[in-house]
């Protein structure tokens, strides 16, 4: 009689409860330790977090501003969990966002096109804006090892500087706003919401997040793209190469940055404001943080505080609690999941290897084997 091995228990599980588990803590910590916030104020937390989910999905009304607060996180959530899973630190995704809503908003009033053709040029131009605001970032920490990070820090306040020159003063429409003229009605985003300025941006949001996540989970290049982000010398030593795939990550990354600018001039604003985002792009990074770099856990995490975002005005006009409570649960969270780069999730030995940025890029990228690269 042969001795049988013991069936080996089914992956399935474990591998869901290491993706869901950091993220569903964080949010448990973060209401919990908000609601004693409120019990300190004298509000009833119940109240407070009902008062949030009522004003946030109650109702077309309510639920068409929360979608239309959703869209654009997810651009930039989506923009910065792309680099996250690849180990890159593109953090200057905000900046990426103007220089594409720049883009768009040029193409949308000046270029001589046929109807049909407005839209599908100014989200090109988007993405070619978002996407070359990128590349110097990408091209310095490629071949001179400079950190991405202290280089996107940079490049976001030059990115709102500069467009809001261009809007104040070479390219400014007339009248007291700063702002470039209007987009041509060829080129504006579909609005179907009486209540907001939810628009069909919302679908090219959706059509991402798809076209990513089977990018990832089908294509040699998205698997390249992991590894990589693991680790960056193993990933040179197979055979890839390292540095033309860290430039292609990052126009990607920038490229939907650039599209989350569009989506806002070519379907909410009409028109080119400077300073038009209220930090879309820094919350991106709580959203890509909690969605662990996943494409479709962005779709849910980018709902979850754009429902917070649309709740907290509702909060302040009926409680008189400010809305700014809302930004201290999203600080709550993404301290929480920055302490897993630090933390184990897993045990007591075992560190956590996520699809977020646990194991960067290495300050100089290895040579790759074969080039002679400079």
């Amino acid at each position: 009689m042969t001795d049988r091995a013991a069936p080996r228990p089914h992956p399935v599980l474990p591998r869901l409860l290491r993706a869901v588990g950091p993220p569903l803590f964080a949010l448990v910590v973060s209401f919990g330790l908000g609601g004693l916030l409120m019990a300190v104020l004298g509000k009833n937390p119940f109240t407070v977090y009902a008062v949030l989910l009522v004003g946030s999905l109650s109702g077309w009304p309510n639920l068409a501003v929360t979608l239309q607060l959703t869209t654009p996180l997810i651009f930039t959530g989506l923009a910065v969990a792309i680099a996250f899973r690849s180990g890159i630190w593109n953090i200057g995704v905000e900046g990426q966002m103007l220089m594409g809503a720049l883009a768009a908003g040029i193409v949308g009033y000046a270029a001589p096109l046929p109807d049909w053709a407005m839209v599908p040029a100014c989200l090109l131009a988007a993405l070619a804006g978002g996407a070359a605001w990128a590349a110097i970032p990408a091209l310095l920490r490629a071949y001179i090892g400079v950190n991405e990070l202290v280089l996107c820090l940079m490049l976001n306040p030059i990115a709102l500087l500069l467009t809001g020159y261009v809007s104040a003063r070479v390219l400014k429409a007339p009248g007291p706003t700063n702002k470039l003229p209007d987009v041509v009605d060829a080129a504006r985003l579909a609005n179907f919401s009486l209540y907001s300025q939810l628009n069909t941006g919302i679908f090219i949001a959706l059509a991402c997040c798809a076209l990513m996540a089977l990018f990832n989970n089908g294509t040699v290049r998205g698997f390249e793209w992991k590894l990589i982000g693991l680790n960056a010398r193993f990933a040179n030593y197979g055979g890839i190469r390292v540095r033309r795939n860290v430039i292609g990550v990052m126009l990607v990354s920038g490229a939907i940055g650039g599209l989350a600018g569009a989506e806002q001039v070519l379907g909410v604003y009409g028109a080119f404001y400077d300073n038009f985002s209220p930090g879309y792009g820094f919350d991106g990074i709580a959203v890509a943080m909690l969605a662990n770099s996943s494409p479709i856990g962005v779709l849910f995490s980018a709902f979850l505080f754009g429902a917070l975002n649309s709740g907290s005005s509702v909060l302040q006009m009926e409680l008189g609690i400010s809305k700014y409570l809302v930004q201290v649960l999203q600080f709550i969270v993404v301290l929480i999941l920055a302490a897993r780069f630090t933390f184990s999730w897993r045990g007591w030995r075992r560190p956590l290897v996520a699809s977020a940025p646990a194991v960067t890029l290495p300050m100089t990228l290895p040579a790759e084997q074969g080039t002679t690269e400079a």
